[in-house]
């Protein structure tokens, strides 16, 4: 018997999408995808604040400003300001911009999409606060000695 040289589990190669990918009978698919992929992930940040121990909700909206007040001041680093700043300005851009994937003219469609780029960054956000309420509750120092911090 020969043995196969090939991995037992190989990973699957995607084809990269290049010109004339964007329509054909499965580009409907794949957008539908990349649209429900959002619903799955604020169902996850649902069953995470269910989880017991965990942040709820209400907690992680109510410590969001002090998570913007303490990735500002570097006092957290779970995320840094550029990051933070540069995320919440790409989706004012985008919900400002006339520039959309649907035009903004076409009633309900062209909010829909500005709709699910708020959506993205609050769950990412929420997601934040509970990893920052978390940091809060251990007792964390905070990430400048208090004697720099308080200058």
């Amino acid at each position: 018997m020969k043995k196969s040289h090939a991995p037992a589990n190989p990973t699957p190669v995607r084809p990269v999408p290049g010109p004339g990918r964007g329509s054909g009978p499965g580009a409907a698919k794949r957008r539908n995808l990349d649209r429900t992929a959002l619903g799955r992930s604020a169902w996850s940040l649902y069953r995470e604040t269910r989880r017991s121990g965990s942040p709820g909700l209400v907690r992680r909206v109510a410590s969001a400003p002090f998570l913007i007040k303490d990735v500002t001041f570097r006092r957290y680093r779970g995320v840094s300001p550029g990051k933070l700043y540069g995320f919440f300005l790409l989706m004012a851009l985008y919900v400002v911009s006339p520039v959309d994937a649907i035009p903004d003219f076409i009633p309900v469609l062209g909010w829909g999409d500005d709709t699910l780029v708020v959506l993205w960054f609050m769950n990412g956000l929420m997601r934040e606060s509970g990893r920052y309420v978390e940091w809060k509750r251990a007792g964390r120092p905070p990430a400048l000695p208090s004697a720099i911090a308080s200058q």
